[in-house]
């Protein structure tokens, strides 16, 4: 065979398999929209808020627990909060911007009760 038809020959290979590759890739955009799994709000709390305000207290600030917090007085006061995080706080970006999961993440915090003797 000639080596002038070679060439083309591995590029057309290596055309057909880049394509079949992004196909079954999962990373793309077809794919990660439908392998992504909506958090339920007790799934977001342990994956983004468990470490600090564990059953619904505030190991940075003892003295401000979340749970009944008057950031949680509503999802907009809430959404507001965690937009702008204040201190050690970090800013979880995916999480408000996803409307269902935060408002999951939202229904969830309200459910936690306030330890007696704890200031909100």
């Amino acid at each position: 065979m000639n080596s002038k038809f070679r060439l083309p020959a591995v590029v057309i290979a290596l055309f057909i398999l880049a394509f079949v590759s992004l196909q079954s890739n999962p990373c793309t955009a077809k794919g990660a929209k439908a392998s992504a799994k909506k958090l339920s709000g007790s799934e977001s709390f342990k994956m983004y808020c468990a470490s600090c305000h564990a059953g619904g207290g505030n190991k940075v600030d003892p003295n401000h627990p979340l749970a009944g917090s008057e950031q949680l007085v509503s999802i907009v006061r809430f959404k507001d909060y965690l937009s702008s995080p204040p201190g050690h706080m970090p800013y979880y970006e995916s999480l408000v911007k996803d409307k269902a999961t935060l408002e999951a993440l939202y229904k969830y915090c309200k459910t936690m009760k306030k330890i007696p003797g704890e200031r909100a």
